[in-house]
Protein backbone atom coordinates (compact mmCIF):
# COMPACT_ATOMS: atom_id res chain seq x y z
CA UNK A 1 0.00 0.00 0.00
CA UNK A 2 1.12 3.73 -0.96
CA UNK A 3 -0.10 6.51 0.28
CA UNK A 4 1.24 10.43 -1.02
CA UNK A 5 -1.14 12.79 -1.80
CA UNK A 6 1.24 12.95 -5.38
CA UNK A 7 -0.42 11.06 -8.07
CA UNK A 8 2.84 11.23 -9.69
CA UNK A 9 4.93 10.13 -6.44
CA UNK A 10 2.53 6.94 -6.42
CA UNK A 11 2.58 6.01 -9.97
CA UNK A 12 6.90 6.16 -9.46
CA UNK A 13 6.73 3.51 -6.70
CA UNK A 14 4.47 1.61 -8.16
CA UNK A 15 6.86 1.43 -11.19
CA UNK A 16 9.24 0.81 -9.36
CA UNK A 17 8.68 -1.98 -7.26
CA UNK A 18 6.10 -4.11 -9.45
CA UNK A 19 9.81 -4.68 -11.48
CA UNK A 20 10.25 -6.20 -7.93
CA UNK A 21 7.14 -8.62 -8.79
CA UNK A 22 5.19 -6.53 -5.68
CA UNK A 23 1.71 -6.16 -6.24
CA UNK A 24 1.59 -2.42 -5.77
CA UNK A 25 -1.90 -0.73 -4.69
CA UNK A 26 -2.05 3.10 -3.91
CA UNK A 27 -3.88 6.00 -2.80
CA UNK A 28 -3.53 9.69 -2.08
CA UNK A 29 -5.87 9.83 0.98
CA UNK A 30 -4.60 8.46 4.19
CA UNK A 31 -7.94 7.82 5.63
CA UNK A 32 -9.23 6.12 2.55
CA UNK A 33 -5.97 3.66 2.78
CA UNK A 34 -6.76 3.04 6.39
CA UNK A 35 -10.27 2.32 5.39
CA UNK A 36 -8.49 -0.46 2.54
CA UNK A 37 -6.50 -1.52 5.15
CA UNK A 38 -9.10 -2.59 7.71
CA UNK A 39 -10.80 -4.54 4.59
CA UNK A 40 -8.03 -5.96 2.97
CA UNK A 41 -4.49 -7.78 3.90
CA UNK A 42 -1.38 -5.81 3.11
CA UNK A 43 2.39 -6.64 4.03
CA UNK A 44 3.97 -3.16 3.91
CA UNK A 45 2.18 0.44 4.30
CA UNK A 46 5.03 2.92 1.91
CA UNK A 47 3.66 6.55 3.57
CA UNK A 48 4.04 10.38 2.67
CA UNK A 49 4.25 12.48 5.78
CA UNK A 50 2.61 15.81 4.88
CA UNK A 51 -0.71 15.52 3.46
CA UNK A 52 -3.91 17.46 3.62
CA UNK A 53 -6.44 15.89 6.08
CA UNK A 54 -4.65 13.21 7.81
CA UNK A 55 -0.88 13.34 7.66
CA UNK A 56 1.57 10.18 7.50
CA UNK A 57 2.15 10.58 12.11
CA UNK A 58 -1.89 10.63 12.31
CA UNK A 59 -1.99 7.47 9.87
CA UNK A 60 0.73 5.82 11.77
CA UNK A 61 -0.75 6.19 14.95
CA UNK A 62 -4.15 4.88 13.64
CA UNK A 63 -2.53 1.79 12.12
CA UNK A 64 -1.20 0.80 15.81
CA UNK A 65 -4.00 0.50 17.01
CA UNK A 66 -6.44 -0.78 14.00
CA UNK A 67 -4.43 -2.72 11.77
CA UNK A 68 -1.41 -3.20 14.05
CA UNK A 69 0.11 -6.41 11.99
CA UNK A 70 1.33 -3.92 8.91
CA UNK A 71 5.08 -3.44 8.64
CA UNK A 72 5.39 0.80 8.19
CA UNK A 73 8.20 2.26 6.12
CA UNK A 74 7.30 6.52 5.91
CA UNK A 75 8.97 8.76 3.15
CA UNK A 76 8.92 12.73 3.07
CA UNK A 77 10.40 15.50 0.86
CA UNK A 78 10.19 17.41 4.28
CA UNK A 79 12.39 15.92 6.36
CA UNK A 80 13.17 16.32 9.55
CA UNK A 81 15.23 14.95 13.06
CA UNK A 82 12.12 15.72 15.03
CA UNK A 83 9.62 14.03 11.87
CA UNK A 84 12.30 10.86 12.05
CA UNK A 85 12.26 10.49 15.52
CA UNK A 86 8.09 10.74 15.35
CA UNK A 87 8.15 8.18 12.91
CA UNK A 88 10.13 5.43 14.14
CA UNK A 89 9.09 5.79 17.98
CA UNK A 90 5.47 5.69 16.28
CA UNK A 91 6.56 2.27 15.06
CA UNK A 92 7.76 2.99 11.39
CA UNK A 93 10.32 0.32 9.99
CA UNK A 94 12.39 3.34 8.49
CA UNK A 95 12.07 6.98 7.08
CA UNK A 96 13.16 7.94 3.32
CA UNK A 97 13.65 11.32 2.24
CA UNK A 98 12.94 12.18 -0.85
CA UNK A 99 14.92 12.17 -3.51
CA UNK A 100 15.56 8.71 -2.94
CA UNK A 101 16.74 6.29 -6.03
CA UNK A 102 15.29 3.15 -7.61
CA UNK A 103 17.47 0.75 -5.50
CA UNK A 104 16.97 3.01 -2.26
CA UNK A 105 13.83 1.98 -2.50
CA UNK A 106 13.55 -1.53 -2.86
CA UNK A 107 16.26 -1.98 -0.57
CA UNK A 108 14.09 -0.61 2.63
CA UNK A 109 11.25 -2.64 0.74
CA UNK A 110 13.08 -5.62 1.16
CA UNK A 111 14.58 -5.33 4.64
CA UNK A 112 11.33 -4.31 5.88
CA UNK A 113 9.60 -7.85 4.65
CA UNK A 114 12.20 -9.81 5.22
CA UNK A 115 12.44 -8.63 9.16
CA UNK A 116 15.94 -6.77 8.72
CA UNK A 117 15.06 -3.96 10.13
CA UNK A 118 14.51 -3.45 13.92
CA UNK A 119 11.38 -2.79 15.25
CA UNK A 120 10.54 -1.33 18.50
CA UNK A 121 7.55 -1.19 20.49
CA UNK A 122 6.47 1.58 22.63
CA UNK A 123 3.81 2.07 25.61
CA UNK A 124 0.43 3.47 25.01
CA UNK A 125 0.95 6.57 27.02
CA UNK A 126 4.27 7.17 24.96
CA UNK A 127 1.94 6.80 21.61
CA UNK A 128 -0.47 9.08 22.76
CA UNK A 129 1.98 11.60 23.85
CA UNK A 130 3.72 11.97 20.70
CA UNK A 131 2.18 14.81 18.87
CA UNK A 132 1.49 14.63 15.34
CA UNK A 133 -1.49 16.87 14.53
CA UNK A 134 0.64 20.14 14.39
CA UNK A 135 4.30 19.02 12.12
CA UNK A 136 7.13 21.24 12.81
CA UNK A 137 8.41 20.96 9.17
CA UNK A 138 12.71 21.95 9.55
CA UNK A 139 13.97 23.18 6.26
CA UNK A 140 17.72 23.38 7.63
CA UNK A 141 20.61 21.19 7.01
CA UNK A 142 20.64 17.95 4.92
CA UNK A 143 16.92 18.17 4.50
CA UNK A 144 16.81 21.32 2.22
CA UNK A 145 18.62 20.33 -0.20
CA UNK A 146 15.15 17.76 -1.12
CA UNK A 147 13.35 20.77 -1.20
CA UNK A 148 14.93 22.54 -4.09
CA UNK A 149 13.86 21.74 -7.57
CA UNK A 150 16.45 21.66 -9.97
CA UNK A 151 15.41 24.79 -11.35
CA UNK A 152 13.97 27.73 -9.09
CA UNK A 153 13.51 30.66 -10.62
CA UNK A 154 14.23 34.09 -9.10
CA UNK A 155 11.54 35.63 -6.45
CA UNK A 156 11.71 39.16 -7.34
CA UNK A 157 10.24 42.08 -4.91
CA UNK A 158 7.60 43.19 -7.45
CA UNK A 159 5.66 40.47 -7.09
CA UNK A 160 2.16 40.37 -5.98
CA UNK A 161 -0.38 38.09 -4.29
CA UNK A 162 -1.97 35.93 -7.07
CA UNK A 163 -3.08 33.32 -5.25
CA UNK A 164 -4.68 31.43 -2.80
CA UNK A 165 -1.22 29.68 -2.34
CA UNK A 166 0.96 32.72 -1.87
CA UNK A 167 3.16 33.43 1.36
CA UNK A 168 3.84 37.01 2.10
CA UNK A 169 7.16 35.50 3.96
CA UNK A 170 8.83 33.91 0.79
CA UNK A 171 6.96 36.58 -1.74
CA UNK A 172 5.43 33.17 -3.76
CA UNK A 173 3.07 30.90 -4.44
CA UNK A 174 4.48 28.43 -2.36
CA UNK A 175 3.65 24.32 -2.41
CA UNK A 176 4.01 24.06 1.21
CA UNK A 177 1.00 26.29 2.11
CA UNK A 178 -0.83 24.48 -0.86
CA UNK A 179 -0.62 21.21 1.23
CA UNK A 180 -1.00 22.78 4.62
CA UNK A 181 -3.36 25.69 4.71
CA UNK A 182 -0.89 27.96 5.88
CA UNK A 183 2.91 29.53 5.82
CA UNK A 184 4.72 26.76 6.98
CA UNK A 185 5.97 27.39 10.81
CA UNK A 186 9.68 28.19 9.98
CA UNK A 187 8.14 30.96 7.76
CA UNK A 188 5.79 32.34 10.37
CA UNK A 189 7.94 31.79 13.49
CA UNK A 190 11.61 33.66 12.39
CA UNK A 191 9.87 35.47 9.55
CA UNK A 192 11.74 33.98 6.60
CA UNK A 193 11.07 31.64 3.94
CA UNK A 194 13.39 27.92 4.71
CA UNK A 195 13.00 27.09 1.16
CA UNK A 196 14.96 30.46 -0.19
CA UNK A 197 17.32 30.70 2.33
CA UNK A 198 18.53 26.80 1.20
CA UNK A 199 18.32 27.61 -2.04
CA UNK A 200 20.75 30.68 -1.60
CA UNK A 201 23.08 28.14 0.43
CA UNK A 202 22.73 25.78 -2.30
CA UNK A 203 24.31 28.95 -4.30
CA UNK A 204 26.82 29.56 -2.25
CA UNK A 205 25.46 33.57 -1.50
CA UNK A 206 26.45 35.08 1.76
CA UNK A 207 24.15 34.95 4.83
CA UNK A 208 23.76 38.25 7.20
CA UNK A 209 26.07 39.36 9.26
CA UNK A 210 26.88 37.83 12.53
CA UNK A 211 24.55 38.82 15.49
CA UNK A 212 25.53 37.15 18.70
CA UNK A 213 22.10 38.60 19.93
CA UNK A 214 19.85 36.10 17.22
CA UNK A 215 23.28 33.96 16.58
CA UNK A 216 24.74 31.58 19.59
CA UNK A 217 25.57 28.62 18.29
CA UNK A 218 26.04 24.79 19.21
CA UNK A 219 28.92 25.71 21.10
CA UNK A 220 26.97 27.92 23.49
CA UNK A 221 22.94 26.75 22.79
CA UNK A 222 21.27 29.35 24.54
CA UNK A 223 20.02 32.69 23.76
CA UNK A 224 22.12 35.88 24.07
CA UNK A 225 20.97 37.41 27.52
CA UNK A 226 21.19 34.29 29.23
CA UNK A 227 24.72 33.62 28.23
CA UNK A 228 25.79 37.39 28.59
CA UNK A 229 23.84 37.44 32.35
CA UNK A 230 26.89 34.69 33.82
CA UNK A 231 29.54 34.99 31.20
CA UNK A 232 29.49 39.31 30.31
CA UNK A 233 29.21 40.46 26.81
CA UNK A 234 32.87 40.28 26.27
CA UNK A 235 32.29 36.72 26.09
CA UNK A 236 30.80 36.74 22.01
CA UNK A 237 34.22 38.87 21.28
CA UNK A 238 35.55 35.15 20.46
CA UNK A 239 32.94 34.22 18.83
CA UNK A 240 32.63 33.73 14.63
CA UNK A 241 29.66 34.31 12.73
CA UNK A 242 28.28 30.77 13.50
CA UNK A 243 28.09 31.08 16.99
CA UNK A 244 31.44 28.98 17.17
CA UNK A 245 34.53 29.90 19.13
CA UNK A 246 37.48 31.40 16.57
CA UNK A 247 40.09 30.68 19.66
CA UNK A 248 42.08 27.54 19.43
CA UNK A 249 39.64 24.76 21.46
CA UNK A 250 41.99 23.78 23.87
CA UNK A 251 43.11 27.68 24.68
CA UNK A 252 39.46 28.31 25.40
CA UNK A 253 38.76 25.48 27.10
CA UNK A 254 41.73 27.12 29.66
CA UNK A 255 39.28 29.84 30.47
CA UNK A 256 35.48 29.11 32.09
CA UNK A 257 33.42 31.88 31.16
CA UNK A 258 31.19 30.30 33.95
CA UNK A 259 33.43 30.20 37.34
CA UNK A 260 31.07 33.70 38.11
CA UNK A 261 28.66 30.73 38.61
CA UNK A 262 29.67 29.44 41.83
CA UNK A 263 26.27 28.48 43.29
CA UNK A 264 25.89 24.10 42.40
CA UNK A 265 22.81 22.49 42.46
CA UNK A 266 21.81 20.61 44.93
CA UNK A 267 23.11 16.74 44.87
CA UNK A 268 20.86 14.25 44.92
CA UNK A 269 20.84 12.39 48.06
CA UNK A 270 19.24 8.39 47.51
CA UNK A 271 19.39 7.74 51.16
CA UNK A 272 17.71 10.93 52.33
CA UNK A 273 15.61 12.02 49.34
CA UNK A 274 12.43 10.89 47.21
CA UNK A 275 13.30 9.85 43.59
CA UNK A 276 12.04 13.75 42.67
CA UNK A 277 12.93 14.72 38.77
CA UNK A 278 16.13 13.42 39.02
CA UNK A 279 18.22 14.42 35.49
CA UNK A 280 21.70 13.19 34.36
CA UNK A 281 23.34 15.55 31.82
CA UNK A 282 25.97 14.23 29.72
CA UNK A 283 27.92 16.77 27.92
CA UNK A 284 31.87 16.85 27.41
CA UNK A 285 30.89 21.16 27.60
CA UNK A 286 30.77 22.61 31.03
CA UNK A 287 29.28 25.43 29.87
CA UNK A 288 26.10 23.09 28.36
CA UNK A 289 25.86 21.35 31.20
CA UNK A 290 25.85 24.14 33.68
CA UNK A 291 23.47 26.14 31.30
CA UNK A 292 21.00 22.93 31.21
CA UNK A 293 21.38 22.53 34.59
CA UNK A 294 20.12 26.34 35.79
CA UNK A 295 17.84 26.19 33.35
CA UNK A 296 15.73 23.14 34.21
CA UNK A 297 16.89 23.50 37.65
CA UNK A 298 13.84 26.44 38.01
CA UNK A 299 11.52 24.09 36.89
CA UNK A 300 12.59 21.83 39.99
CA UNK A 301 14.43 18.95 38.41
CA UNK A 302 17.33 17.64 40.31
CA UNK A 303 20.09 17.62 37.92
CA UNK A 304 23.19 15.64 37.64
CA UNK A 305 26.18 16.26 35.58
CA UNK A 306 28.99 13.87 33.59
CA UNK A 307 31.58 15.17 31.34
CA UNK A 308 33.20 12.30 30.58
CA UNK A 309 32.40 9.13 29.34
CA UNK A 310 33.92 7.15 32.54
CA UNK A 311 31.99 9.92 34.89
CA UNK A 312 29.04 9.01 32.56
CA UNK A 313 29.32 5.35 33.01
CA UNK A 314 30.14 5.42 36.63
CA UNK A 315 26.87 7.58 37.67
CA UNK A 316 24.47 5.53 35.37
CA UNK A 317 25.93 2.23 37.25
CA UNK A 318 25.20 3.92 40.66
CA UNK A 319 22.12 5.81 40.70
CA UNK A 320 18.60 5.40 38.88
CA UNK A 321 17.66 8.22 36.68
CA UNK A 322 14.41 8.90 35.36
CA UNK A 323 15.52 11.07 32.11
CA UNK A 324 19.11 11.30 30.40
CA UNK A 325 20.21 14.20 28.18
CA UNK A 326 23.23 12.69 26.23
CA UNK A 327 24.91 15.04 23.80
CA UNK A 328 25.97 12.57 20.69
CA UNK A 329 29.74 13.81 20.09
CA UNK A 330 32.12 13.18 22.70
CA UNK A 331 35.74 12.59 23.52
CA UNK A 332 36.55 9.11 23.74
CA UNK A 333 33.00 7.87 22.60
CA UNK A 334 32.86 5.55 19.36
CA UNK A 335 29.42 6.31 17.91
CA UNK A 336 26.30 5.31 19.83
CA UNK A 337 28.11 3.31 22.32
CA UNK A 338 27.09 5.47 25.15
CA UNK A 339 23.36 5.15 24.02
CA UNK A 340 23.31 1.77 23.80
CA UNK A 341 25.05 1.38 27.50
CA UNK A 342 22.54 3.03 29.00
CA UNK A 343 19.37 1.91 27.49
CA UNK A 344 20.83 -1.70 28.85
CA UNK A 345 21.74 -0.78 32.26
CA UNK A 346 18.50 1.49 32.93
CA UNK A 347 15.95 0.48 30.13
CA UNK A 348 13.56 2.29 32.15
CA UNK A 349 15.36 5.79 31.60
CA UNK A 350 14.14 8.24 28.86
CA UNK A 351 16.84 9.69 26.75
CA UNK A 352 16.80 13.08 25.28
CA UNK A 353 19.59 13.23 22.82
CA UNK A 354 21.13 17.06 22.02
CA UNK A 355 23.67 17.62 19.56
CA UNK A 356 25.17 20.05 17.62
CA UNK A 357 25.58 17.61 14.75
CA UNK A 358 22.05 16.62 13.92
CA UNK A 359 21.26 14.74 11.21
CA UNK A 360 18.51 11.96 9.93
CA UNK A 361 20.28 9.20 10.20
CA UNK A 362 21.22 9.26 13.60
CA UNK A 363 17.88 10.74 14.36
CA UNK A 364 16.41 6.88 13.12
CA UNK A 365 19.36 5.02 14.85
CA UNK A 366 18.72 6.69 18.21
CA UNK A 367 15.40 6.15 18.26
CA UNK A 368 15.85 2.47 17.28
CA UNK A 369 17.89 2.31 20.36
CA UNK A 370 15.38 4.11 22.68
CA UNK A 371 15.78 7.75 22.64
CA UNK A 372 12.23 9.45 23.07
CA UNK A 373 13.40 12.41 21.41
CA UNK A 374 16.03 14.83 19.80
CA UNK A 375 17.13 18.24 20.24
CA UNK A 376 19.27 19.57 18.05
CA UNK A 377 22.04 22.84 18.97
CA UNK A 378 20.76 25.35 19.16
CA UNK A 379 18.09 25.27 21.18
CA UNK A 380 16.06 27.91 23.60
CA UNK A 381 15.38 27.42 27.05
CA UNK A 382 11.68 27.00 26.60
CA UNK A 383 12.40 24.05 23.91
CA UNK A 384 14.30 22.25 26.38
CA UNK A 385 11.85 22.39 29.11
CA UNK A 386 9.57 21.36 27.00
CA UNK A 387 10.76 18.29 25.89
CA UNK A 388 12.41 17.97 29.56
CA UNK A 389 8.85 18.02 31.09
CA UNK A 390 7.41 15.81 28.05
CA UNK A 391 9.88 13.36 28.54
CA UNK A 392 10.22 13.05 32.01
CA UNK A 393 6.65 12.77 32.11
CA UNK A 394 6.32 9.58 30.42
CA UNK A 395 9.03 8.21 32.26
CA UNK A 396 6.84 9.17 35.67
Amino acid sequence: MVVDDELGICKNVEKILTKNNYMVVHTQSASHALEMMKNDTFSLLISDIVMPEMNGLELLKQVAIEVPNIKTVMMTGYASTNTAVKAIRLGALDYIPKPFTPDELRTTVSRALLGKIQEITITDAERNAIQVMDIELDFGGEAASNLIEPETKTILDEIVETSEFFCSVGNMDCDVMEKLGTTCKTGLKKKYCPKLKALAKKKGEKTAAFNPKTMIGIDQPFDYDEVVAITGPEYVQYMDRDGFAFLPYEELKKVDPFKADTKQAKIFDPASEPLLKNILVVDDEVSVNNNIRKILGKNGFQVDQAVTKQEALEKINQQLYKLVLLDLRMPGVSGLELLKAISKIQPLARVIIITGYASIETAIETARIGAVDYLPKPFTPDELRNVAERAYTLAA
